[in-house]
């Protein structure tokens, strides 16, 4: 089974808040309603372990603050699915 995340274009995230003249991420933290840590988490490469996808109220405050399309700031991305992973137990003889 396919599963896609929605993932954040973290350069484009920056010009704007740049071009809004948003001038730290604590700002633009409670612009958004949302958590420092979760802007932080969300501007992590993907590979890094802390990094999170944008929630629903991530994604509701990017767009409320900046305005525009949902593909200027975000793409989805398919991802394997771990559960689908899982490595079975050999039987115990």
């Amino acid at each position: 089974m396919k599963k896609f995340v929605v993932r954040l274009k973290v350069k484009e995230l920056m010009k704007a808040q740049i071009d809004k003249d948003i001038t730290t991420d604590r700002e633009l933290a409670d612009l958004m309603n949302v958590n420092l840590t979760q802007i932080w988490r969300t501007k992590l490469p993907v590979d890094d372990e802390r990094h999170n996808a944008p929630g629903n109220q991530f994604i509701a405050g990017v767009m409320e603050v900046f305005g525009g399309r949902f593909e200027d700031y975000f793409f989805i991305e398919e991802v394997e699915d771990v559960k689908k992973k899982k490595k079975s137990v050999p039987a115990l003889t």
